[in-house]
Order: C-alpha cells, then structure tokens, then sequence
C-alpha cells in the first residue's frame, strides 16, 4: 500500500484525461498546491511543449521531462501533481515518482478522449488528432493498467464527479468547515505515521496522554509507543457501550489532570466509537477545549464515529444525548488492526458502510457483496474503508453542523436503530441496531410513497449476506421503542425527523413519519 508520509501526490493518465483540472480539483480538497508538469516543463525550455517538439525532437522534450521531474522530486512540495501522458514511460522517471509519492492513473474511455483531442487539435505532439490518440492508447495500454492505483471512469464525467473518485484512490481527506481542517487517512501502518502528524501541530503538543480501552490497549499501545520512541501516559477504561457514561468521562478527566494536560497538550483516542466518543467529549471540555487525535481499531469507526467531530456520551433516556461537535486534529486508520477484530464488530462496521452506499455510493454495494470472499485481505478492506469514509466526508463538507440537512443522511438508520440499541440494554451492538433500523427505514420510505415497493427487501437481502440481522428482536414492543424515540437528539419542533431512503443513492432527510405508519413499523408489520 502507500506510504502517507509523502506530502507529492501525483496524477497520471492518457492524453486528455483532464488530470490538470483534477489536480486543481484535489488540490483545494486537500489545502496543497497544484502543480503542472508541463507548465514547469514549458518554463525550463521557453517554449510551449509542441514547439519544443518540432524544433528540438522528441528525446529531448523528455530528457527536459525527466530533469523537470528530477528537481520537483528533490524538492518534495506539499503538491497534487498533474504529469503529461507519457511522463512514467522512461523506468526511471517512473522509480523517482514511486520514490516520491503515490500515483493514481486516471483512465477515460477512448471515444470521450478522442472528443476532447478533435476539439484542441495540435495542441498535444504525440496525439495530435483522434487517430494517433488511438495508436497512443493502443501502445500504452499496458502501461497505463500497471498501476496499482487505477481510477477507471465511464461515460464522460464532469471534474466535479471526478476528483472525489481519484481522492477515494489516495486515501486521504481533509474535513473543513468545523474549525481547523484535519487529515483522515487510512493505510496498513498508519499508526507509523504519528511522528509525521505530531510535527504539523502548531503549537507542538508538550503533554499527551493515551485513552484506549480493556482491549485495545493492550494490543496496540506497544505500536504506538514504538510510533512515538518513548512511552506516554495511557488510561484504560472498560470495553463496552455500557460504559459511554458521564461517570467514564470523568475518570478520563482525571487522567488529564495526572497527565498535566495544558491547552496546548493532546489526547489521543486508540479504540472503536465509544474510546472515540468519550475522548473526543472529554478533550471538548477539558480546560474549555484540548486538542485531540483519533486511532480507530474498529470497521464502524474507521468508516463512520471516527470521523465526523461528534463527540458525546449517553445518558438512561436514550443514546448520545449529551456531546459536543469537536473535531480531532487528524485521523489515522491503522487498517491492521482489523485483522484482530472480532467478527461480529466487523459486521457491525459493514452496516455503517452499507449505509454509506445507500446515502451516496451505490458502487458500495458491490463492494460489499465480495466481502466473504476477501474477509482477510487488508488491501480490500482498506479501500473499503476510504470509499467509505469519502460519502461521510462530503456529507460533513456540505453541512458541517447539520443545519442543511445534507448530513443528516448520515442518521439514516439510527433513528430506529439507536431505540433498538437502548431498548435491548445495548446486547443488540450498534452496527447490528444500525442494520435494523435502515430496513426500517425503507420499510417506512415504501409506505410513505418515498420509495418503490422492494427497496426494503433488497437492502434486507445485502445485510442478511453479510451476517446482519434486519428485524426489530421480539420481546421489544412498540410502545418501548417509542420511548425511546421521544427523547430522539434528532427531535424539532416536539417531532422525530427521519432520513429515509427513496433508492440506493438517494436518501431524503427531514421526514416526518404519521404516527400510525412509524407504530405498524416498530410492531413489525413489513407491508
């Protein structure tokens, strides 16, 4: 997999592809700075690259190509990279940019290519009209397939529906729009990558101290230790949704004030959603607000609580009714640690992620179907992760304190699915509530006209695939469940508020169910 310590990131593909616009794109995203190989290229020789061509010869333009790329690797920018078409053809060039940072190949279907070339013929030397764009294509074929990162495009996408699938191929984001913008990344070995997020905070943090829980501590504090070279204080609290209490909030606070936790120090969550939860809280009141950095060890967390800047714990009445949105200063998910997760917390983390796909990413699904199939493959599970993460991320950019409703899609599944949680004393795990409840919630979406008749069966089947239960456990009535619902945190105007589902990449938020239809739901009626 990729190194994320590389600041360079670079984009590659045919003649065409848009990867200049796409750089542009990403580099915003990113808060970098976008580069172009062939407007450095055009700077070194004085002349635009087609009249370098005619008047010096192709192996010149590529040795300047190679020096260019030579000097710009040297200097490392903290940069999105556009590359001309065939800048990786020379092994060389290719060893300096994989040396350098990683490389997402974008690949366009030939006709749309061919379009775009007809409409600026000349301008490119080595594909001056469609038909040499063909030979090019056809030469370069394999090439441009060995790309481990490969971002394969249908029909003629606009830049806005491209970059976001290239970002997903990297595996990095930066949320804005809470406070300071923050890295979420996801690797094998990301926790390796402390040291190098450490060193971007300003001011340096002097003090930190490690929360994890009765499982994750012992398991990965050894590597974040090694991470860091030195030992850090660490507090353990018990494993379990039933400690995600202001009394475990304390205790945390205690163990900032044994740590000397000042304003400029930092907590660091190693766990799932509840160490991330209650960390998050913790620092969001600790001295008026601490820093805070978030390691999630679970699937859920990774894809959904470990991003985002809700911090909270619970409350008798009802899940997360006390928080705060307090934002971490990175995330960084160490994809390893799954392969020490046990199987029904990875299954609990595949709900969330088919969440995710029904929110805005229906290719998900597909995704997910071959999860049996590639349980134990990190890579395949990495991915899952950041595609997954990446409708979470857009949803927070658009509305990052759900004031629109655009990132209220993300409660799709939760309203019913937290009253399962809190109803069964928590034995029903949060991803299996979730799982629940968006069945649920296509249930409700069907009869409420949202949806076409099957949608609900067609989520059912998914989740039933991947171990998930999708109806309300007997023994939990309507009436109970509805009183959890009352005191619902997604409640205005006296009125719980749904996000339903009208199809698989479409979600409506602001719903508000006839009490008649949301009572046949809970009492298991499924027509």
């Amino acid at each position: 997999m990729i190194p994320l310590a590389s600041p360079t990131l670079f984009l590659y593909g045919p003649p065409a592809t848009g990867k200049s616009t796409c750089a542009r794109n990403l580099a915003v995203a990113l808060g970098k700075a976008a580069v172009d190989l062939d407007a450095l290229v055009e700077r070194r020789v004085g002349m635009t690259i087609p009249e370098y061509v005619a008047q010096a010869g192709a192996e010149a333009f590529r040795d300047a190509e190679t020096e260019t790329l030579r000097a710009l690797c040297a200097e490392r920018p903290d940069a999105v990279v556009a590359l001309g078409g065939g800048t990786l053809l020379r092994p060389k060039n290719r060893a300096m940019a994989e040396a350098c940072g990683p490389i997402v190949c974008i690949q366009t279907p030939a006709d749309v290519l061919a379009k775009r070339v007809e409409r600026k013929a000349g301008s490119r030397p080595f594909s001056k009209d469609a038909e040499a764009l063909r030979r090019t294509l056809e030469e370069r074929r394999a090439h441009y397939a060995s790309f481990p990162l490969n971002v394969t495009l249908l029909g003629d996408p606009s830049p806005q529906e491209v970059w976001p699938r290239v970002l997903a191929a990297f595996g990095r984001y930066r949320v804005a729009g809470m406070a300071a913008p923050y890295l979420v990344e996801a690797a094998p070995g990301a926790i390796a990558e402390l040291p190098r997020v450490l060193a971007k905070l300003e001011p340096a943090p002097r003090q930190l101290l490690l929360v994890g829980d009765s499982n994750t501590l012992p398991l990965y504090k050894g590597k974040v230790f090694a991470a860091l070279g030195r030992e850090i204080p660490t507090f353990e609290i018990p494993a379990g949704e039933e400690h995600k209490t202001l009394a475990t909030v304390e205790r945390i606070w205690g163990a900032m004030l044994a740590a000397g936790l000042e304003r400029g120090g930092l907590a660091i969550a190693l766990g799932g959603g509840v160490v991330g939860d209650l960390t998050g809280f913790a620092a969001a009141a600790w001295l008026r607000g601490v820093r805070w950095l978030n390691l999630p060890t679970s699937l859920l967390a990774m894809v959904d609580a470990g991003v985002g800047g809700k911090t909270g714990a619970d409350l008798p009445a009802g899940k997360n009714l006390i928080g705060a949105f307090h934002p971490p200063c990175a995330v960084l998910s160490d994809t390893e640690t799954l392969a020490t997760l046990p199987e029904r917390e990875l299954r609990c983390g595949l709900a969330e992620t088919l969440k995710h796909a029904v929110i805005g990413d229906p290719g998900l699904m597909g995704m997910l179907g071959d999860f049996a199939a590639r349980r134990g493959d990190v890579d395949f599970l990495t991915r899952l992760v950041i595609r997954s993460v990446g409708v979470k991320v857009r949803a927070i950019q658009e509305d990052p304190f759900e004031k629109t409703g655009r990132r209220a899609a993300l409660n799709l599944g939760h309203t019913v699915g937290h009253a399962v949680e809190a109803a069964s004393g928590f034995t029903v795990a949060h991803g299996e509530a979730v799982a629940i409840g968006t069945v649920a919630a296509a249930r409700l979406a069907e009869r409420l006209g949202l949806a076409q008749g099957g949608l609900a069966r067609t989520l059912a089947e998914a989740l039933t695939a991947l171990g998930l239960p999708t109806e309300i456990p007997e023994g939990l009535d309507a009436a109970t469940l509805r009183g959890y619902l009352s005191h619902d945190k997604k409640k205005a105007g006296g009125v719980v508020r749904f996000a339903l589902p009208r199809a698989v990449g479409d979600v409506q938020t602001g719903c508000i169910v006839p009490e008649e239809v949301l009572n046949g739901i809970l009492a298991g009626q499924r027509a």
